[in-house]
């Protein structure tokens, strides 16, 4: 048992502090920490909205520069109410088409230091279509010159009526300089302790076989300190705000549809909690992989063409489509508002293809997938997202095996994600869940055991084990939200001292069609009394699934030195007992901290205190100390002390199957007569 929670960083916040009540020792790092993070003012220095943007961009270095408006574009105080132009945009396949528009008005600072054209849009699709998801960043032109681009308009509106960016906007966001390395993922620890019911504890023990059991518990510590569905919403609580709402009455901006595919059932409802706040519209419309190019996909991107973001790709995909406003050399502008309104960023982009516009009454959008893989999403901004044709985002490849379903017919699933601290463990839980459920949609007994291996950029791999049993219910992305592996990833991926870069992961998922449960029924200390260095001797009674209770005799040391006392004895399943571990201080100590937080799932773990403190000071621990010894090791002139516990004693002992329940007996040790 960690002793005490992390001092982690928010992933998304500004540099706050709140330390756990034992850990005196990292508030005051914080605090230092937070010295270094001032401006000259003494004010906070903000960091990147969106967790996702900490990754590192090699892109040059300089400052923002005013640029004049290039002579094919035309300025806003010259464009009229009555004027008539065209747009481009791709209706169906990969070339841009264009239609009718007609200026309406300007709307004088729409949003912060940015106007807004209103225009009529003329098109048969369009006519049937109105305002479509998708089409945001198609160019729009009058006299010849471009004006902006599509990006904004009505839900349930009765017209084709929409919203244009200015040109001069979204150019300022491509003068923008970048950094070439992004300052330290650092924030406040996460707003409150992650509940250690979660998804995945283990229900109250009763007289028949227990429901359902999971490994993916919430364990104090390291993980604990991650939540994903916490992330998420602290992500949406800093990115909506910036974000026009979607309400019928307001003018939204034409939202960034994701196209999902190989995703199903419960993964397409993760998939819109987590990332519908964020403004963007997940819906299942197919894709695949743009890791190899379709023959005869265009090999660069053009105005008015489309383009994707690919979150994920491979047997599940997910791609927020848009298009194209202006191509600069190797950068380019489009959407004419965010994706994620996460400033600088690095993912993947990709051309794309158009299949078709599908017409809505709320809002219609494009249906499209990647066929190209081209680029980076570099910035993301307030009046457009800026891509790097020349850039190489960094991606991660998953493997999901699947082994004991006998015929399945998809039994592997191989993926890439993207390099995100936010989007990275939200699509490694869709992709281990969506892959189990979709093979083993069972509603009969069964048993997983998930191990994966996590290959972590210069500090090896680590093995992590997920776990569950029960009945009735399949499978789902929901038993992995909140998995040791999802957790692990967003606890390195959002840790407070460097960037970690993820290479691979493998998961190995087993099943058997059986429920290797037991339920603790009852546990007797054989002998009431013991001889002084002796080990008690206790009798487990075990109610497996539908079988007779058994007996079960387990030895359990006691050190001599407790002679003369009552010893108490709990028992508990190893997957509730922590192991005792100080708090990590550098990413090598959490990497090693991370896969043994606790005992092995299918133990039984007996515990019991000794008379002694134990110490964890600078990422050691000392079970237990001779007297005295904390006055030798707790320095006069400094503050900066080992913490202290209990000392405790855990022995575990395997099952081979899940406990459920707890119990505790006491055992007396006789007295040593001299």
């Amino acid at each position: 048992m960690p002793l005490r929670n992390m001092p982690w960083f928010r992933p998304d916040s500004f540099l706050t502090a709140r330390a756990a009540p034992l850990a005196t020792r990292s508030a005051r790092a914080i605090a230092g920490a937070a010295r270094a993070l001032v401006d000259r003012d003494g004010r906070l220095i903000p960091l990147s909205l969106l967790a996702g943007a900490a990754c590192s961009v090699a892109v040059g270095v300089g400052a923002a520069q005013a640029i004049s408006a290039p002579p094919d574009t035309l300025p806003l105080s010259e464009v009229k109410p009555g004027m008539k132009g065209y747009g481009l945009t791709v209706f169906s396949g990969t070339t841009p088409e264009k239609f009718d528009v007609e200026v309406i008005s300007t709307l004088r600072n729409f949003r912060p230091n940015q106007d807004l054209v209103l225009v009529k849009t003329q098109h048969p699709r369009l006519e049937v279509a109105r305002t479509v998801a998708g089409m945001s960043g198609s160019p729009i032109y009058l006299n010849g010159k471009m004006i902006g681009a599509y990006a904004y308009g009505w839900l349930f509106g009765a017209e084709a009526i929409a919203g244009v960016t200015p040109i001069k906007s979204m150019l300022d966001e491509l003068a923008r300089p970048l950094p070439r390395g992004i300052a330290p993922k650092v924030g406040g620890p996460l707003p409150a302790p992650v509940s250690r019911a979660g998804g995945a504890t283990p229900p109250p023990p009763r007289a028949a076989a227990p429901a359902r059991l999971h490994g993916s518990r919430g364990f104090l510590g390291a993980v604990d300190a991650y939540d994903l569905a916490g992330h998420a919403s602290q992500i949406a609580a800093r990115v909506a705000p910036s974000l026009a709402p979607p309400e019928s009455t307001s003018l939204a901006r034409a939202s960034t549809p994701v196209m999902l595919g190989g995703l199903g059932g419960t993964s397409l409802r993760i998939a819109s909690d987590l990332l519908g706040p964020m403004g963007l519209d997940p819906m299942q419309a197919g894709g695949g992989s743009s890791a190899s190019p379709e023959p005869g996909a265009p090999t660069k991107y053009v105005d008015g063409g489309a383009i994707g973001v690919e979150l994920v790709r491979g047997d599940i995909s997910a791609m927020g489509i848009g298009t194209v406003t202006r191509v600069s050399g190797d950068k380019l502008v489009a959407f004419g508002h965010p994706m994620m309104n996460g400033g600088v960023t690095n993912l993947p982009a990709a051309i794309a293809r158009v299949h078709w516009i599908l017409a809505s009454q709320n809002r219609s959008f494009k249906i499209g997938e990647a066929v190209r893989p081209l680029g980076t999403l570099v910035n993301d901004r307030q009046a457009a997202i800026v891509v790097d044709s020349s850039a190489k985002a960094p991606v991660f490849p998953m493997r999901v095996q699947i082994d004991g379903v006998e015929g399945a017919p998809h039994p592997t699933w191989n993926v890439e994600v993207a390099h995100d601290q936010f989007l990275a463990p939200a699509f490694v839980s869709m992709a281990v869940g969506n892959a189990v459920e979709a093979t083993t949609a069972e509603r009969r007994d069964m048993t997983w055991r998930a191990v994966s291996q996590v290959k972590i950029g210069r500090y090896g791999t680590i093995s992590l084990v997920d776990f569950g049993a029960g009945n009735g219910t399949p499978l789902s992305s929901d038993d992995f939200v909140r998995s040791r592996l999802v957790r692990a990833m967003g606890a390195l991926l959002n840790n407070p001292w460097e960037d970690v870069s993820i290479e691979r992961v493998d998961t190995r998922v087993k099943v058997t069609f059986d429920r290797e449960v037991v339920l603790l029924r009852g546990a007797k200390v054989l002998e009431p009394e013991i001889e002084a260095g002796a080990p008690a001797r206790i009798r487990l009674d075990l109610q497996p699934h539908q079988g007779p209770i058994e007996s079960r005799v387990i030895e359990v040391p006691v050190p001599r030195e407790l002679a003369g006392s009552q010893v108490d004895i709990d028992l508990a399943p190893g997957y509730e007992v922590e192991r005792p571990m100080a708090t990590p201080n550098n990413v090598a100590e959490l990497v090693a901290m991370l896969p043994n937080q606790t005992h092995d799932a299918e133990s039984v773990v007996a515990t019991f205190r000794l008379r002694e403190n134990g110490a964890a000071y600078r990422g050691k621990v000392a079970s237990r100390l001779p007297p005295g010894a904390m006055d030798t090791l707790r320095p006069s002139s400094a503050s900066d002390a080992p913490e202290t516990f209990g000392a405790q004693v855990q022995v575990p002992v395997s099952l081979k199957r899940f406990l459920v329940g707890k119990d505790s007996v006491s055992v007396t040790v006789r007295p040593i007569l001299r």
